[in-house]
C-alpha cells in the first residue's frame, strides 16, 4: 500500500430610451459582456470552478474552459454545448442561453453525507472497529464496491501472525482461489476467468498460521454493465483528448466521471498515480484522502490528509486546509466508533 498521503451576470435592463442604439454599440455591449466571461478564468474571480466545456458549440466559451456559477452559456444555432458539472458528476447539455447556475449544477441533497463516515450504509463495504480488524486481513483493493476492472489487483492489510494468505473469489461464472506468501498482493491470475460485466462477486482474503486460519474479510464487488463501462471509457477519452494539465484532470474531471458511478477503485488509483508521478497539489492530497475515507480506510486516509494539510500550509491554500481539517475530524470519529 502506498503511503501518502459571478461571474455575476451581467443584464442589461431592457429600458424605454428616447434615443436609438446602434447596432455596433449593441454588438459592443454583447462582446464586453462575452469578455467579461472570460476574465472570470483569466483573474481568478472564480473561487472554485463548478464544471466545464466539453463541446465546440458555444459563441464564446472555447472546449475545454473552465465554468463558474453565473456565467452565461450561449449556444450557437442548432448547436448544443455539452457541459461536466463537476458537482453533481453530470454532463448536461444546452441548447438555449442558459445561466449556469445551483439550480442547474448543484451537488444532490445528500450529497454531503453520500459514502463517507456520516452514512456508513452508502459506503462500499462494512467497517470494522480497531477489535474487530485484529487479525484480519482488510480487503483495499479493489477499493470500494464497484469497479468496471474484470481483473482486478487484490490488496489487503497485513495481519501480525499470519504467514500465508489465501484469496477466494466467488460468483457467477467464476470460483478460484489462491495461496499467497510473503506479499499483501495479487494480480488476478492470468489462468482464471475474468469477471463477467454485470455481475456481482464476493473477493475473501483468508490469514493464515501454518495449517490453522486465523481470520478473513470479504469484499462484495460489483462489475458495471458492458454498456455503462463503455460510457465511461468513451467519456475518459475525451477528457484525455482534451490535452487538460495532468494534475486538474484527475482531481476534477476524471474523478468526477468515475464518481457519477462511486468508482472509488479508478478515482483512487487515478489520483495515486499522480501522486507517484511527484504532484504537490494540496487539492489531489486532499481529495484522495476523501475517497480513502469512502472506501472506509481511515489510516490511508490520515496519512493523505497530513501531507495534504503540510502542502496546503506552504502554499497558504487556506481553503483546501480548512477542508482537510474537517476530513481529519472525521477520521477520528471513525476510529473512535
Amino acid at each position: 500500500m502506498l503511503t501518502i498521503s459571478s461571474l455575476t451576470k451581467k443584464v442589461f435592463p431592457v429600458r424605454r430610451f428616447t434615443t436609438f442604439v446602434s447596432i455596433s454599440t449593441l454588438i459592443l455591449l454583447v462582446t464586453s459582456s462575452a469578455w467579461g466571461q472570460q476574465r472570470i478564468l483569466l483573474h481568478n474571480l472564480c473561487d472554485e470552478p463548478s464544471g466545464r466545456v466539453y463541446s465546440t458549440g458555444d459563441r464564446f466559451l472555447r472546449s475545454g474552459r473552465y465554468l463558474c456559477l453565473g456565467e452565461r452559456i450561449n449556444p450557437q444555432n442548432g448547436s448544443a454545448v455539452k457541459v461536466l458539472c463537476f458537482l453533481n458528476r453530470k454532463i448536461l447539455y444546452f441548447q438555449q442561453n442558459t445561466v449556469f447556475n445551483t439550480q442547474i449544477c448543484a451537488p444532490p441533497p445528500n450529497e454531503a453525507v453520500q459514502c463517507s463516515v456520516l452514512n456508513i450504509v452508502s459506503c462500499p463495504h462494512d467497517y470494522k472497529g480497531p477489535d474487530d480488524e485484529k487479525n484480519a486481513p482488510i480487503v483495499t483493493s479493489p477499493y470500494g464496491s464497484s469497479i468496471i476492472n474484470n481483473r482486478p489487483q487484490i490488496s489487503w492489510h497485513s495481519v501480525a501472525g499470519a504467514d500465508s494468505y489465501t484469496v477466494v473469489v466467488k460468483g457467477n461464472g467464476v470460483e478460484w482461489k489462491a495461496d499467497v506468501k510473503n506479499t499483501t498482493s495479487l494480480p488476478y491470475p492470468q489462468e482464471q476467468k475474468e469477471l463477467q460485466y454485470g455481475n456481482t462477486y464476493t473477493i475473501t482474503v483468508i490469514s493464515n498460521h501454518g495449517d490453522q486460519p486465523l481470520n478473513y474479510s470479504p469484499l462484495v464487488v460489483h462489475l458495471l454493465s458492458l454498456d455503462d463501462v463503455q460510457h465511461i471509457s468513451d467519456q475518459v477519452k475525451q477528457i484525455k483528448d482534451l490535452g487538460l494539465p495532468p494534475d486538474e484532470a484527475a482531481f476534477r474531471d476524471l474523478d468526477a466521471i468515475y464518481m457519477s458511478k462511486l468508482l472509488l477503485d479508478e478515482s483512487i488509483k487515478t489520483l495515486i498515480a499522480r501522486v507517484v508521478a511527484g504532484s504537490q497539489n494540496p487539492t489531489l492530497y486532499r481529495l484522495l484522502g476523501d475517497r480513502y475515507l469512502g472506501a472506509l480506510l481511515p489510516e490511508e486516509a490520515e496519512q493523505t490528509y497530513t501531507i495534504a494539510a503540510q502542502l496546503a500550509l506552504s502554499s497558504s491554500n487556506t481553503s483546501e486546509l480548512s477542508k482537510v481539517k474537517s476530513g481529519l475530524k472525521l477520521v477520528k470519529w471513525l476510529k473512535d466508533r
